[in-house]
């Protein structure tokens, strides 16, 4: 795709907003720069949330527990980011819901430095995740599981971005970290070992997902339904587009190294849905993960119902076309 077939995306964009009417101002945020964010990027890049009437800025905010303050100060309307935080923030009683699954496979593998020859040299070792409660953590967990470890035969310690995590594992600092590709693969690239992957695994876990106010969402429906469609035909474009979606990802990730990006893509893109439509199982199992399960049915944490209109409108259909 090139540039001046962007220009020209984004000025039919413009004057293709629903309604004609002038754009409406809206903050989005997502939680990290691994791959499976790719897609939400695209989304912004190709104007796409504009084509639907919203003047979309989009901002990074390290960690989805810090996401989900945010969304329920208003200060957010919808969060692209890890299921972890939403899940748990819903099952302590918040005002939140899930609304779309873009990528509903556990992407992480578990790093460690030259120190750890087995699973069993991570035993009273400590762990590097961005935030603590995130979704590194979690899948720092499963990874430990399959390894035959327990929850407290490692200590999790706040190091922030990839890099940082990276960093951290180099130096001796942390033993091991939770990366999804490409960091994951960048830090192989590094001599750094993959001692588990549990995206190889096929390991079901709602990774990506759109977070909003379930109040707001009930106020607006017609704003959330705009911002499913943007998403849902980034979605399509970041499956159609390899080139452009290696591009867009080599600009947010800052990762420039061609065999890495191109891996990264083949990595997600088979997995990822044209329609997100969020599944029952994938949520059991990122309830399963948080704290006090029991007090939430998984039917309770996520709503279908703008994308099943979505769907029986056949916008899906004429996206394909």
């Amino acid at each position: 795709m090139t540039a001046r077939w962007i220009a020209a995306f984004g000025f039919i964009a413009v004057l293709t907003i629903p309604g004609g009417a002038a754009a409406q101002n809206i903050r989005l945020s997502y939680s990290g720069t691994s791959g499976q964010n790719v897609p939400f990027w695209v989304t912004y890049e190709a104007g796409l949330f504009r084509k639907y009437g919203l003047n979309a800025e989009l901002v990074l905010i390290s960690g989805g527990l810090t996401n989900i303050q945010a969304v329920l100060a208003n200060e957010i309307r919808f969060s692209y980011l890890g299921g972890a935080s939403p899940i748990q923030a819903a099952v302590q009683g918040a005002d939140i819901v899930v609304l779309a699954t873009a990528y509903a496979l556990m992407p992480y593998g578990l790093i460690t430095g030259g120190a750890v020859h087995s699973a069993a040299d991570l035993k009273g070792k400590r762990a590097a995740v961005s935030r603590i409660g995130g979704i590194e953590e979690v899948a720092i967990r499963a990874a430990m599981e399959k390894l035959g470890l327990g929850p407290k035969d490692i200590t999790f310690i706040q190091a922030g971005p990839d890099a940082l995590r990276i960093a951290a594992v180099q130096s001796g600092n942390a033993a091991a970290a939770a990366l999804a590709p490409p960091a994951l693969f960048a830090a192989a690239a590094r001599g750094l070992k993959v001692i588990a992957d549990l995206g190889a695994l096929g390991v079901k876990y709602p990774t990506s997902v759109i977070a909003a106010r379930r109040g707001y969402v009930s106020q607006d429906r017609a704003t959330a339904k705009k911002f499913l469609m943007a998403l849902v035909e980034g979605l399509h474009l970041y499956r159609e587009k390899k080139d452009y979606a290696m591009k867009v990802m080599e600009k947010y990730t800052k990762q420039s190294d061609p065999q890495i990006l191109s891996q990264t893509y083949d990595y997600f893109a088979k997995n990822v849905p044209l329609m997100p439509l969020t599944d029952a199982a994938v949520m059991e199992a990122g309830l399963a993960a948080a704290e006090k399960p029991g007090a939430k049915s998984a039917k309770d944490l996520y709503d279908n119902s703008l994308l099943q209109e979505l769907e029986r409108e056949g916008f899906g259909k004429k996206l394909g076309k």
